[in-house]
């Protein structure tokens, strides 16, 4: 009995954002407060505008608006984004789903932040970045152009837009501006939340076992109403590369509960074995095989099984992986 005496996970009431505004929106209630500028921030802080005179400077460690402004406010010439997770959750439900770490990176001069970061505590993690607790959270501050898939060639860091591409998920392929408040997200990525697609952006990854278990728990939370060709393949080789226990172990390890379903995985273990078919016919295949109740499965109560839609409502992505397999209500 795998999954007895596990604690439940939490059950989300997803209202993804209409917009950007809505996302923004979303951000200042999260951290509770009024969008207030940069100046108003310098003043309450008493910040120079440089990294000199650190001695005069109180470390903000107890409030991450505080903190982000710190930082805002000592890169006169930089600029400072929350990055991927809190976004995501944000722009598919409210901000009482968000018990996730926060991403921050920064695009400017690193040496002074580094010399901030230690004097607040903060670790260096094995990846190059900064962890730190402020107040409640617990927050990893990264350096720009050395975040992971760049520094390992991946891809190659043309502004911070490059950033949308170095992550797994696509709804994790979005940054926020902390100075501006304005947003740098993939194409089509608000399309994608409206929708709940589920996309690859990048299969590469420092933590490949973690990666498979949230992708896994995303479409097992029912997070997920439609999934990518790409989704899918990359789903499917996972089941080759980790077995079932070990995922469920590391998802106890990481979250406290479980929520991958063997019969779900095994789902994915025939689409996996049945490469030589097209991805319709595989899908028909592992229903079959697995038995699998689809009106059981995790994606939603009573849904139909996975059907085609054509790819032209993804005009920016190839055919050989822009087909959705969606769940009909």
């Amino acid at each position: 009995m795998m999954n007895s005496g596990l604690s439940s996970a939490p059950r989300v009431k997803f209202s993804p954002v209409s917009s950007f505004d809505d996302l923004r929106r979303r951000v200042e209630r999260l951290f509770g407060y009024a969008a207030s500028s940069s100046d108003q921030l310098q003043l309450s802080l008493g910040l120079n505008e440089t990294f000199r005179a650190e001695e005069l400077i109180q470390f903000p460690a107890k409030n991450i608006v505080a903190f982000l402004g710190f930082l805002v406010d000592a890169l006169p010439d930089g600029d400072v984004y929350l990055f991927g997770g809190v976004l995501r959750d944000l722009a598919l439900a409210s901000g009482k789903w968000f018990s996730s770490d926060i991403d921050v990176v920064v695009e400017g001069e690193w040496s002074g932040v580094v010399r901030y970061l230690e004097r607040g505590r903060a670790r260096r993690n094995k990846f190059g970045g900064y962890r730190l607790s402020v107040g409640d959270w617990k927050v990893d501050v990264w350096k720009a152009d050395e975040t992971w898939a760049i520094s390992q060639g991946l891809v190659i860091y043309k502004g911070i837009g490059s950033l949308t591409n170095t992550t797994v998920l696509n709804w994790d392929a979005i940054l926020m501006n902390w100075r501006t408040r304005n947003f740098v997200a993939r194409e089509n990525y608000l399309d994608d939340i409206r929708s709940r697609t589920l996309d690859i952006v990048l299969t590469t990854n420092p933590d490949p076992l973690g990666m498979t278990v949230r992708v896994f728990r995303q479409f097992c939370l029912k997070v997920a109403k439609a999934i990518t060709n790409r989704a899918i393949c990359y789903m499917a080789d996972s089941t080759e590369q980790f077995p079932l226990a070990e995922l469920i172990a590391r998802e106890l390890s990481s979250y406290q509960n479980s929520v991958i379903r063997p019969d779900v995985f095994r789902f994915f273990q025939h689409i996996k074995a049945n490469e030589s078919v097209a991805m319709p016919e595989r899908i028909q295949i592992a229903t079959e095989l697995t038995r699998i109740d689809v009106g059981q499965l995790p994606l939603h109560a009573g849904a139909a099984p996975l059907s085609s839609k054509s790819s032209s409502t993804q005009p920016d992505r190839s055919k050989a992986q822009s087909e959705v397999y969606s769940i009909e209500y």
